[in-house]
């Protein structure tokens, strides 16, 4: 086992690397609908544009982590970030649209491949003690990109469009370096040849037929719908309100970026008591419903300060749920741990890639036609939990009575 400090400087490393991976996938999103005007092009091509990171994420995930096993973590690693680099690149010299999923292609790629190789660095120089807490600080460096990524877009764009891409491909490269130079590898020897002779996994088109037809099927599809829904709001939200109030880069990245802070900030001091209080249905199904509701009336109000405080629940309403399901689904997988949290990442996935090219088709038909998917997809997942997962409610009715007559 390595010494301490050289933990956290690894550890400090990989937040960098992963930070700056997550940064780089969100800096494009308040730009949208000035590359949308730039190329002339339509909604539909702008919500395939932002699920191509989703596809590749999709087909890649699942064995980026087996490459990690075979060829080692730091590798990988280096493989990742030079992928971003070459995907800010791209995008920062995209004179025809063609290039911008050039572009989004090598990000998916990256992100794909340095997320999983970080956190099994993080596993191989940790103990099971201090595991929970490395993997909990590579989380927080994941959730801080995503939510800064689209604020430093948005700024930067009043500097010139493409000066975001010249950031981020200037800092992809120095992380690059850091690594190089700086990050060891922790995969031994012996676990690496161990890898190397390990039984191929399941195509992914088996795997989710599996999961169709197992208990947890019903949590696996809240996750899908509530993905479609937050991922339909995320490629399109820039395009309606420059479309509808004409908002700029810097006003669509100060909206996504409030929104984002305050969901994590509510998220991390109110989840758990929320779950306490109500038990996990009763909370899947409100925060469902508030997602619900902040679509429905976001097709409705028009001020500034209206979208922002909707947006920050809607935001907030999906930042509760997500944790709260993947609990469900970890107490209903017993023995399938790892099955189950490849299935959450694939039906995110398959969110992210339904998500945005339904909504952008439906924008070029209606810029409100998105917004009613959305309604209509949190919905579903209402209905979905009341009629069909009652186990959960008598769970949750248990632990109540068993409070009420502790006290």
């Amino acid at each position: 086992m390595i010494s301490k400090p050289r933990k956290i400087k690894t550890l400090f490393l990989l937040m960098v690397c992963v930070f700056i991976a997550t940064v780089a996938f969100g800096l494009i999103i308040p730009i949208l609908p000035d590359f949308m005007d730039k190329f002339n092009t339509n909604g539909q091509m702008m919500g395939l544009l932002v699920a191509t990171y989703g596809i590749i994420q999709l087909f890649l995930s699942p064995i980026a982590g087996r490459f990690a096993d075979r060829y080692g973590r730091k590798r990988i690693i280096e493989i990742g970030l030079i992928c971003l680099t070459l995907s800010q690149l791209v995008f920062a010299f995209s004179v025809h649209f063609w290039l911008l999923f050039l572009g989004r292609f090598l990000t998916g790629i990256a992100v794909s491949l340095l997320i999983p190789s970080a956190m099994a660095c993080i596993i191989d120089i940790t103990t099971e003690e201090e595991r929970a807490k490395g993997l909990s600080f590579l989380n927080a460096s994941i959730s801080f990109g995503f939510v800064i990524g689209p604020g430093i877009g948005g700024f930067l764009t009043t500097y010139g469009l493409y000066v975001p891409f010249y950031f981020a491909s200037a800092i992809s490269f120095v992380s690059f370096l850091l690594s190089f130079f700086l990050l060891p590898e922790t995969l031994g020897k012996k676990t690496q040849l161990t890898a190397e002779d390990s039984v191929s996994p399941q195509p992914m088109v088996q795997q989710l037929l599996r999961s169709i037809r197992a208990p947890y099927v019903v949590p696996l599809l809240l996750v899908f719908l509530y993905s479609v829904a937050l991922y339909i709001f995320e490629a399109i939200f820039g395009l309606f309100v420059d479309k509808q109030f004409g908002y700029t880069a810097k006003d669509i990245a100060l909206v996504i970026t409030i929104s984002a802070f305050v969901s994590v900030i509510i998220q991390l001091s109110l989840t758990n008591k929320f779950v306490s209080l109500f038990g996990e249905s009763r909370v899947m199904n409100g925060t469902m419903i508030a997602g619900g509701i902040s679509f429905l009336f976001l097709l409705f109000i028009t001020r500034f300060w209206s979208i922002l405080l909707l947006t920050c629940f809607l935001y907030t309403a999906t930042s509760i749920l997500r944790p709260v399901i993947n609990t469900v689904l970890s107490k209903l997988a017993v023995n399938e741990q790892g099955f189950i949290a490849g299935m959450n990442n694939a039906y995110v996935s398959l969110g992210s890639v339904v998500g945005p090219i339904l909504g952008g088709i439906l924008f070029d038909i209606n810029t409100y036609f998105p917004y009613i998917v959305g309604v209509l997809a949190f919905l579903s997942g209402t209905v979905l939990l009341t009629w069909k997962h009652n186990p959960l409610y008598q769970h949750d009715l248990k632990r109540e009575n068993k409070l009420f007559n502790n006290n």
